[in-house]
């Protein structure tokens, strides 16, 4: 049943992706409101007792011992996604690779080949992707048993294959526990149509 829902969630946001993503000019910034780090607002989302209870991390950093609190898993998802978004700015095939699962389902990238889509698309990001600046707008993270469905509105200014693909995204992500490590299981993108 999950994996009908996944797949039924993917092919919705492949076409809408698909339709969606066109290269936008920059827009002007307006001097008088700060910019955001995504880090900054990752942390106002989170309610402020999130940050003080987590559970320590092991020597590596990602996985956990005990079962966490639904407040846990949320603050170690947001952390994750922060990470895939530096490494995807940093070019990090390393950091790809372990954020990544092997079984990785992507969407709303156009990326030809025969290779699983994490291969593809770690080598999408190092060869074709420049993103250059983001900010994040909006996250809501739903936190289910083993896994986490995460949704980020951002504003990134970005190339693909040297085409410009500035403009307003919408970013789902979702994370499944296996063992003791979370996993990015599907990563889709589409553009965020004005109303």
């Amino acid at each position: 049943m999950m994996k009908t829902i996944l797949a039924s969630i993917t092919l919705l946001l492949v076409t809408l992706a698909t339709s969606g993503i066109q290269a936008q000019t920059p827009e002007k910034q307006d001097p008088e409101k700060p910019q955001t780090t995504t880090l900054d607002a990752w942390r106002t989302a989170l309610p402020p007792q999130s940050e003080q209870t987590s559970a320590p991390a092991t020597a590596d950093g990602d996985a956990y011992e005990g079962e966490e609190t639904e407040s846990q898993v949320e603050s170690r998802i947001l952390d994750l996604e922060q990470r895939l978004l530096v490494a995807l700015k940093q070019r990090d095939p390393a950091a790809l690779k372990f954020l990544l699962a092997d079984d990785l389902v992507v969407a709303g990238v156009n990326i030809p080949g025969t290779q699983s889509d994490k291969s593809r698309f770690i080598d999408w990001a190092q060869k074709k992707l420049e993103l250059k600046s983001y900010s994040v707008h909006k996250t809501d993270v739903r936190v289910f048993p083993s896994v986490s469905v995460v949704t980020v509105h951002y504003k990134r200014q970005a190339s693909i294959a040297g085409v410009a693909s500035d403009g307003e995204f919408i970013v789902t992500n979702v994370w499944a526990k296996r063992g003791r490590q979370w996993q990015a299981i599907s990563h889709h993108v589409s553009a965020l149509t004005k109303m």
